[in-house]
C-alpha cells in the first residue's frame, strides 16, 4: 500500500496548483475515476462497494459528457493515474481490491471538491463550468460520506 500513498499525495497536489483548466483537471479527476469504477464493477467483492462503483461509474460518464460537450479536449492522463489503473486491473477480486478502490476514490474526490470548490469561489462571470461546479460540490460531499462509511466497514 506504500505506493498506493505516494499516488495519493501526487494526485492531492494536482488539485492544491492553480488549475490552467477547469474542464482539464475536472476531467483529470473525472474519468480516472469513471475508469476505475468501471473496474470496481466488475471486481468488487463487498456489495456496497459494488454498488457505489456502479453509481460513479454512470455519474463520472455523465459529467465528462457534459465537459466534453462543451469543447474540452480529453486530458492525458498523469503517469500516477496510469500506474494506479494498472495496479488495481492486477489486483485479484476481494478485500483488498475493495479497499483500495475506496482509498483510491476517497483521495480522488477530495482532489476533485478542491478543484469545484475553487471554481464555484471564482469571481468570474456565470457560465457553464460554473454551473457544473456548483452542482458537483454536494454531490461530491455526499459521495465522500459513502465513501468514508465504506471505508469504516471495510476497514473492520
Amino acid at each position: 500500500m506504500t505506493a498506493l500513498a505516494s499516488v495519493s499525495a501526487s494526485v492531492s497536489a494536482w488539485a492544491d496548483e492553480p488549475p490552467d483548466d477547469y474542464c482539464q483537471q475536472t476531467l483529470k479527476f473525472d474519468l480516472f475515476s469513471c475508469d476505475i469504477s468501471k473496474l470496481a464493477a466488475k471486481k468488487a467483492v463487498h456489495p456496497v462497494v459494488y454498488k457505489f462503483a456502479e453509481l460513479e461509474s454512470e455519474e463520472a460518464h455523465a459529467i465528462a459528457g457534459v465537459l466534453l460537450k462543451t469543447g474540452a479536449s480529453t486530458p492525458e492522463r498523469p503517469d500516477t493515474l496510469s500506474q494506479t489503473v494498472e495496479t488495481l486491473k492486477r489486483m485479484d477480486p476481494g478485500p483488498a481490491f475493495d479497499l483500495a478502490y475506496i482509498e483510491h476514490q476517497i483521495d480522488n474526490h477530495k482532489s476533485l471538491l478542491k478543484v469545484q470548490k475553487r471554481e464555484v469561489d471564482d469571481a468570474s462571470p456565470q457560465g457553464v463550468q460554473k454551473t457544473v461546479a456548483t452542482v458537483l460540490v454536494p454531490l461530491i460531499a455526499s459521495h465522500l460520506d459513502m465513501l468514508h462509511t465504506a471505508h469504516t466497514d471495510l476497514a473492520f
